[in-house]
This record gives C-alpha cells, sequence and structure tokens, in this order.
C-alpha cells in the first residue's frame, strides 16, 4: 500500500511541473538625460556644483500585467548597468505613485541607492500599471572628471 501511494504522490508530482509556465510582464517606459553645466555651480566660478539632482516625480512609469493567479504576488527588483559611471556618483529611484488597477502596491516610496545588483524594490499583487518612479542622482561635484556618464536601470518583476 504504501508503494502505491508514494507512486501516485510522483505522477502528481510530475503532472504538476510539466504545467505551462506563465510569467508576469513587466515595462517600464521612459528615460532621464541630466546636463550638468557652470549654471549649476552653487555659487558661480570657483565653487563646487550642486550635489543633489531629481527627475521628475514620474520620470518612469511601470505596468506590472498578465499576473497569474487570482491574488498573483510579485515583486519588483531593479539594478543598473553601466555604459560609463564614475564610483562618485549615486542614483537613487522611489515608486512616487500606486498606479491604477486591481492589485496592491506596497514599499518602495523612500529613496533607495540603485546598485549592479538586483535589490527589492517594491512589492504587490495582480495587475498595476502606470507605476509611477523618480530618480535622483548624488554625489556630484567638480572632483568628478566631466563626461557623458551612461547608465541603464533594469526593473525585473519576480512572481511570488
Amino acid at each position: 500500500m504504501r508503494t502505491a501511494l508514494a507512486l501516485a504522490w510522483a505522477l502528481a508530482a510530475c503532472a504538476l511541473w510539466s504545467l505551462p509556465a506563465h510569467a508576469t510582464d513587466i515595462t517600464a517606459t521612459g528615460s532621464w538625460t541630466l546636463a550638468i553645466g557652470a549654471g549649476d555651480l552653487v555659487t558661480g566660478p570657483g565653487s563646487d556644483l550642486n550635489g543633489t539632482y531629481a527627475s521628475a516625480a514620474a520620470q518612469v512609469t511601470i505596468d506590472i500585467v498578465n499576473v497569474p493567479g487570482p491574488d498573483g504576488q510579485w515583486r519588483v527588483d531593479v539594478r543598473r548597468s553601466d555604459a560609463a559611471w564614475h564610483a562618485d556618483l549615486v542614483l537613487w529611484a522611489r515608486r512616487t505613485g500606486d498606479g491604477a488597477g486591481t492589485g496592491s502596491i506596497a514599499g518602495g516610496t523612500v529613496y533607495q541607492p540603485v546598485g549592479t545588483t538586483d535589490a527589492e524594490s517594491f512589492s504587490g499583487g495582480r495587475d498595476r500599471t502606470g507605476i509611477s518612479v523618480q530618480f535622483q542622482l548624488t554625489g556630484v561635484s567638480v572632483g568628478v572628471p566631466p563626461a557623458t556618464y551612461t547608465t541603464t536601470v533594469i526593473y525585473t518583476v519576480v512572481d511570488m
């Protein structure tokens, strides 16, 4: 009898693993270009640059759709991928709006540094569209050589 139960359980587990998987979709729309020049000097020639800059409150919008299940839970991780970056510069991100939809959303409303490894930004459940994100750049100074610094912010949705 135990052998029959064990065999039935193994077949049920294989059937569940072979079901087609469905992944939640995430789309981020927007970009931020910041030009810093002589007009950004704190008190004119010979002074330092303003050290902190912020984007518009809804610089990027994120849509999370096709969440499987009636109460599908997810989290959004964030990281950056540098094309050209200076070590003194720190990019920060925060969620500034809940977006719309039938699902929930929580966390991510305080600026957090965006590093080169995934870190949880915010979480929620079910579909949400139009979630707004704001960026902040710190560490700007005359000590950072003039150049074009570029990075890409990557948002990843993780089904939970």
